[in-house]
C-alpha cells in the first residue's frame, strides 16, 4: 500500500514520505488493525473473485483512480473535457464480457453483469460439491482395504470383524431372522430399499420396515408360494401362489385376484410402465397393466417353464433362462424373442443385469447347473466376456448399485467386486453352513445383502456395495406419506407406454432414415438402371435415333403378332394389354426373352412330348376301329 502511494506522489515529496515511513517503523507506531487478519485466513467460496472474468472495477479498486485521489492536492486542475476522457478510460468495459459490454443501457448492463456473475459463482459451487461427493475417498465408494503383501485377503474377513469395525448404527444392519420349518424363502426390496418382503414356499408372507423394525403385515396363506414382488410402492405387493397371482395391500388384505395368470412361478414389475410380468409352468409370458387392470398381452415362449427371470432396468427388457440352457430377451411388442442365446449346457438357474452407472445395463451374468457363472456383453451377444467355475453350485445372482456381484449357492454366498477387471478373486465370502441361498438381493442405497434360505432370512454386510448418493425424485430413502402419494400420482400421469420398450434404448428420439424407392433415390439411380430411351436422352442422341427407336418398337409389335398367329393386327388384338389381371406384361416380356433362345434340352423335351402324343393318338385310332363283319369295308 505504501509502495503504491509513494509511486503516485511527485518526486519532491517521495523522499519526505520515505523518511516519515522509516520514522514510523523505528518508533513502532503502526496501526495494529492492519495485522489483525492472519495470512492463512480462508474466505468462503462465494466471496472468491478467481472467476472466469474479473468483477467490474470500482473507484477504490482502480490504482489509477486511487493515485489520482491521493495526489489530488499536488496535481493541477484539468478542464472539463479532460475529466470526461479520464472517466471514459476508467469505465469497466475492458473487464466486462464482450456480449454484455455491447449493451448500451448502463443499468441494464449492470444488471445483466450481476446475473452473469452470480451464475458463474453458482456453477463453481456446484463443481466443488460434485468434487466432494465424487471424491475418491477410502478407495472410491468405500470397501475393505487389506495389505496383500503380507498375505491378507478380503475374502478372509468375517462378518464379526466387520461388525466390530463399523459404527453401531451400521452394525445393527447385520441380523438373522430364524424361521425354521417354514420352507425356502424368497425376498424382495422396494425401490428405495427401506421395506422388505419375504415369502416362504409353505405360505408364510410378511412385509416390514427393516430399518425401524416396524411390521406391516404377516399372513399365512396355507398353500405354496413361489415368488413375491413389491409393486410401485410398499402399499401393494403381488404374490405368485399355487394357482393364481394375488395382490395384497400393506395390511395383508387381498385386493385383487388375477385369474389370467395361471400356475405362476416367477414375477417381475416394471415401475416406469406399471406392468406386472409373470411366467408359469405353461411357458406363457404375461404382461398386466396394474394402473388399468387390463391384461396387455401374453406370449408363448415355446420353451417350457423357465427356471429364472429378471429385468433390465435401463431398457425394461425381460430376460428368461430356460431349461435347455437358452437365454431369451422379450418385450410386449414382439411375439418372438429379441435375442436367443445358448448360454449354458444345462438349465439356467439365475440371471442378473448390472445396473451400475459404468455398465448401464450392458453386462449380464448367468449361472447354470453346470456350475459356471458367465458374463455377457449386450453389445456382442455372440461372445462371452469371461466365465469361471463355482464350487457351491450357484442358484441365485444379484448385482448391487455399485456393480458388486453376489453368487448364492450351497453353504453360502460369494461376492465379486469389479468382475471384469479383477478376475476370479472373490471380494467377500459369507458362509451359511448346511444351507442353500435360494434368493439373494442387495439393498438399494445401502451396504446390505439379504439372503433367503431354508431356515429364514439373513442380512449380511458388504462394505462398498451400495450407492451412497440417491435421487429423491426417483427413490427417496426418507419418503413420507405425502411425498409417496404425490409420487404415485405423478408416476401414473407420466407412465411410459409399453410400445416404447425396445432393446436399443438409443433408438427413441432419432429421425428415421429415408426409405428406399423415394423420389430422391429414383432421381439418383445409376445410368445402367435407366431405359434405353432415357439413356439416349442423357447422351444427347434422342433426336438422331428417334426414328430408329420407333422402327425397333414397330418390329417388336410385329413379332408379337406373329407369335400370336395371323397378321400383326390380329396378334395385337389377341394380345391386348390388360389393365387388370395376372401377368400380362410379364408374359410378353418372357415371350420376347424366349423367342431367340435355342436350348438342346428344351428341344429334346419337345421331341419326347411329340413322340408320346403320337403314340397316344395311334392307340386311340386302333381302339376306335370296328372289329365286326363290316370292318372289311372300312
Amino acid at each position: 500500500m505504501d509502495r503504491l502511494i509513494s509511486s503516485s506522489l511527485p518526486s519532491s515529496s517521495k523522499s519526505s514520505h520515505k523518511q516519515a515511513h522509516q520514522k514510523r517503523s523505528n518508533n513502532h507506531e503502526v496501526d495494529a488493525s492492519l495485522h489483525s487478519i492472519l495470512p492463512r485466513t480462508q474466505l468462503p467460496s462465494s466471496l472468491h473473485l478467481s472467476l472466469d472474468s474479473d468483477p467490474p472495477p470500482t473507484a477504490s479498486s482502480n490504482p489509477q483512480r486511487s493515485a489520482n485521489a491521493s495526489s489530488r492536492s499536488n496535481i493541477t486542475d484539468h478542464s472539463h473535457q479532460s475529466r470526461k476522457e479520464s472517466v471514459k478510460k476508467a469505465t469497466p468495459n475492458a473487464a466486462v464480457p464482450p456480449h454484455i459490454a455491447r449493451i448500451p443501457d448502463k443499468k441494464l448492463r449492470a444488471r445483466v453483469y450481476k446475473q452473469d456473475l452470480s451464475a458463474k459463482v453458482a456453477r463453481k459451487e456446484r463443481q466443488e460439491v460434485d468434487e466432494w461427493i465424487n471424491a475418491p475417498l477410502a478407495g472410491g465408494a468405500g470397501g475393505i482395504e487389506v495389505d496383500e503383501e503380507e498375505g491378507e485377503r478380503t475374502w478372509r474377513v468375517g462378518q464379526g470383524e466387520i461388525v466390530q469395525e463399523v459404527g453401531v448404527q451400521s452394525g445393527r444392519k447385520r441380523w438373522d431372522l430364524k424361521l425354521e420349518g417354514m420352507g425356502e424363502y424368497k425376498v424382495d426390496y422396494t425401490r428405495n430399499g427401506r421395506h422388505l418382503a419375504i415369502a416362504s414356499s409353505l405360505g408364510h408372507v410378511a412385509t416390514f420396515d427393516w430399518q425401524s423394525g416396524k411390521l406391516h403385515s404377516e399372513i399365512q396363506l396355507r398353500e405354496s408360494v413361489r415368488d413375491i414382488k413389491f409393486l410401485h410402492s410398499e402399499a401393494f405387493y403381488a404374490v405368485a401362489q399355487r394357482k393364481y397371482v394375488y395382490i395384497y395391500d400393506q395390511d395383508g388384505v387381498e385386493v385383487h385376484k388375477l385369474k389370467q395368470h395361471t400356475d405362476p412361478t416367477h414375477l417381475e414389475f416394471l415401475p416406469y410402465h406399471y406392468l406386472l410380468v409373470s411366467v408359469g409352468h405353461a411357458g406363457y409370458l404375461k404382461y398386466h397393466d396394474t394402473s388399468t387392470g387390463i391384461l396387455l398381452t401374453q406370449i408363448s415362449t415355446r420353451l417350457g417353464s423357465p427356471p429364472s427371470i429378471t429385468q433390465n432396468r435401463q431398457s425394461a427388457i425381460i430376460h428368461l433362462g430356460h431349461s435347455n440352457g437358452t437365454m431369451t430377451l422379450w418385450s410386449p411388442n414382439l411375439t418372438t424373442p429379441h435375442v436367443k442365446l445358448l448360454a449354458h449346457r444345462g438349465p439356467i438357474t439365475s440371471i442378473a443385469v448390472d445396473p451400475s452407472a459404468s455398465s448401464a445395463g450392458r453386462y449380464i451374468s448367468t449361472s447354470g447347473l453346470d456350475g459356471e457363472v458367465k458374463l455377457w456383453d449386450a453389445r456382442m451377444w455372440g461372445k462371452q466376456v469371461r466365465s469361471w467355475k463355482m464350487h457351491n453350485s450357484p442358484t441365485s445372482l444379484s448385482y448391487s448399485d455399485r456393480g458388486v456381484l453376489a453368487v448364492g449357492g450351497k453353504s453360502g454366498v460369494t461376492t465379486f467386486r469389479d468382475v471384469i477387471a479383477e478376475g476370479n478373486r472373490p471380494y467377500l465370502t459369507l458362509p451359511l453352513p448346511s444351507l442353500t441361498a435360494n434368493s439373494v438381493r442387495f439393498c438399494p442405497f445401502d451396504d446390505v445383502l439379504v439372503v433367503g434360505h431354508q431356515k429364514g432370512v439373513s442380512s449380511l454386510l458388504v462394505p462398498g456395495a451400495g450407492e451412497p448418493n440417491f435421487d429423491s425424485a426417483e427413490a427417496d430413502v426418507f419418503e413420507t406419506y405425502t411425498r409417496r402419494r404425490e409420487r404415485e400420482v405423478r408416476g401414473v400421469l407420466e407412465k411410459i407406454r409399453p410400445e416404447l420398450i425396445t432393446l436399443d434404448t438409443e433408438f427413441l428420439g432419432k429421425v428415421r432414415d429415408e426409405k428406399k424407392g423415394t423420389f430422391a433415390e429414383r432421381e439418383a439411380r445409376s445410368f445402367r438402371q435407366l431405359s434405353r430411351r432415357e439413356r439416349l436422352k442423357l447422351e444427347g442422341k434422342a433426336d438422331e435415333d428417334e426414328g430408329q427407336v420407333e422402327e425397333d418398337d414397330e418390329m417388336e409389335d410385329e413379332d408379337d403378332g406373329e407369335e400370336g398367329g395371323g397378321s400383326g393386327s390380329e396378334g395385337k388384338e389377341r394380345k391386348k394389354k390388360k389393365m387388370r389381371g395376372k401377368g400380362g406384361s410379364m408374359k410378353r416380356y418372357l415371350a420376347k426373352k424366349r423367342k431367340n433362345v435355342i436350348d438342346p434340352s428344351l428341344l429334346a423335351m419337345r421331341a419326347k412330348v411329340a413322340a408320346q402324343k403320337q403314340v397316344e393318338e395311334s392307340k386311340k385310332r386302333s381302339a376306335s376301329k370296328e372289329t365286326g363283319a363290316l370292318s372289311r369295308f372300312g
